[in-house]
């Protein structure tokens, strides 16, 4: 047959008493062209046996080139599967009832279509093939996706509308409720908007603010210069804070005036450039500022007064230290020279007891007096009066010196004194200062050293400076205690021999006049192993 339908007596049997199977034959094939539904015949394995125009015009394929093809010949890519599965329903006498799915055209666009398969039986009931009709429900199903597209398009532009609306809405009550005053000017200098806190600030209402020129709100006497400031701003186009660095006042309504910060943001409108003005009033700002400015005044007036007295006061105890050492020093010195004498028992024999008492006096005597002497230079330090007479010192000469002033000391002791080979240097420095330097931080050595320990003094170069270190191998300092040993009146702890010697003058009188003579002194230490004490003094090397 021309239309391409096979056999239509093995798809669609004899209708039941027909006396004419020929014309019953026509009349179904013409029901099949006629239909606008693609109507196939197909063997249980899924070949293609007939063909009407329909499924000619859904699918693209003339019937000479789908006849004999697999049905997946139709398949849309992953779709094969699924082919299968219906077949497999068919084959056990199931049916497949009005499901869409995916086809493929000839020319490879993809159609959608509303299937139904059921299978066809013979007279005693056997499934010989598969009947299929195929509905093109590609532009219904299109249009619907179009319709719900719209409407999802729809809805989400109202949600939009609603959501654009609501921001509006929080953004004038955010205008309104703003902490600020919140003005908008026009080219002319008119308000054209103006928020709530703009109305309590000022004291006009909306509608007089409404309208009014904003060089009203300005104090009279910089309210001519105003238009020219406006004008210029509109020109620059950039928002910027008003009189940087300047003090700005606002006036209100009934002419009184108040301090202001103000920030200026101009924009283009469709009416012009207009000028936005955010306004705040810092009157209780400038007042807390200038209640902190007098405090600050107050404590420092006060402040410079206590440290005038704190100095008067430090310069009368340095003085009075430094006047009542000097008069201390004279009887001490009659009382050492007499004892000196009473030793030397030019008058005439002393007995062991005697002999005993005068050395008492005389070694406590010196004690004393050196004691006094310490007092007197840290207050003649403190107080400026220690003038220091620098030059070029040899420093092997003034170290070997104040061993051999230490050394007695030293051996009563049973501790030995040793100088480093390497200290042959010049240094810049008061000789008379220098030895002093040294004789404390020996005695200090020898002092905390127990019998049997060494005291050693070394030097180096370190870049324009001479360092030279005194080290013993003594108790040692605690950690916590070696930022303090430098200061007045501060003693390390107990001697070898379970006493405090000294006053804890020694130390300071060091530091003060190391950095008297532009050097500097500090101490490494570790408990159980002893001490070194650096200092130092400018090199000099012509």
């Amino acid at each position: 047959m021309s239309s391409g339908v096979s056999d239509p007596n093995k798809i669609f049997p004899p209708l039941p008493n027909s006396e004419n199977p020929v014309n019953v034959e026509r009349w179904l094939a013409a029901i099949v062209e006629s239909s606008d539904d693609a109507i196939l015949g197909m063997a249980l394995s899924g070949v293609i046996t007939s063909w009407n125009a329909a499924a000619t015009r859904i699918f693209g394929y003339e019937p000479h080139e789908a006849l004999g093809q697999p049905v997946s010949l139709l398949a849309w890519p992953g779709e094969e599967e699924r082919i299968d599965l219906f077949l497999a329903i068919l084959r056990h006498g199931g049916r497949v009832d009005h499901t869409e799915v995916s086809r493929k055209h000839k020319n490879g666009k993809k159609i959608l279509v509303a299937l139904s398969l059921s299978p066809i039986v013979d007279s005693n009931g056997t499934i010989i093939g598969i009947a299929k009709i195929a509905r093109d429900i590609t532009e219904r199903t299109e249009a619907a996706s179009a319709l719900e597209d719209s409407r999802i398009r729809l809805a989400e532009q109202q949600a939009n509308a609603r959501a654009e609306m609501l921001a509006e809405r929080k953004f004038r009550e955010l205008i309104e409720n703003a902490p600020d005053a919140i003005l908008q000017v026009d080219q002319a200098g008119a308000i054209v908007i103006a928020n709530c806190t703009a109305e309590k600030m000022f004291c006009y209402t909306r509608e007089e603010l409404i309208g009014l020129n904003v060089d009203q709100l300005v104090p009279e006497a910089n309210r001519a210069a105003h238009p020219t400031h406006r004008k210029t701003l509109a020109t620059a186009g950039k928002s910027r804070p008003m009189g940087l660095g300047l003090d700005l006042f606002a006036q209100r309504k009934d002419g009184t005036q108040f301090p202001v910060e103000i920030s200026l943001s101009p924009m283009n409108t469709e009416a012009g450039v207009h000028v936005t003005a955010v306004i705040r009033d810092v009157t209780d700002r400038k007042l807390t500022e200038q209640r902190v400015r007098s405090l600050q005044e107050s404590y420092m007036t006060e402040l410079q007064a206590r440290h005038k007295e704190a100095e008067r006061l430090n310069q009368l105890k340095s003085e009075f230290m430094a006047s009542i050492s000097h008069e201390l020093r004279t009887p001490l010195h009659t009382i050492i020279g007499f004892a000196e004498l009473m030793q030397e028992e030019g008058e005439g024999p002393l007995n062991s007891r005697q002999r005993r008492f005068m050395e008492h006096i005389h070694v406590d005597s010196e004690h004393l007096l050196g004691l006094i002497n310490d007092v007197l230079d840290l207050s003649r330090i403190e107080a400026g009066g220690l003038q220091l007479h620098t030059e070029p010192v040899r420093l092997i000469l003034i170290v070997a010196e104040s061993i051999a002033a230490i050394r007695l000391y030293a051996e009563s002791r049973s501790v030995s004194i040793r100088m480093g080979s390497e200290i042959d240097f010049n240094v810049l420095a008061d000789p008379m200062r220098l030895r002093q330097i040294l004789y404390n931080l020996l005695s200090n050595g020898a002092k905390f050293t127990q019998p049997g320990g060494e005291v050693h003094v070394e030097a180096a170069v370190e870049g324009n400076n001479v360092r030279i270190t005194v080290s013993d191998t003594g108790l040692g300092i605690a950690p916590e205690e070696r930022t303090q040993i430098f200061e007045k009146f501060y003693q390390v702890g107990l001697t070898p021999v379970g006493v405090r010697e000294g006053t804890g003058l020694g130390l300071a009188i060091c530091k003060q006049l190391v950095e008297m003579q532009k050097g500097t002194i500090w101490v490494e230490s570790e408990l159980g192993k002893g001490s070194k004490f650096h200092f130092t003094l400018p090199h000099n090397q012509t």
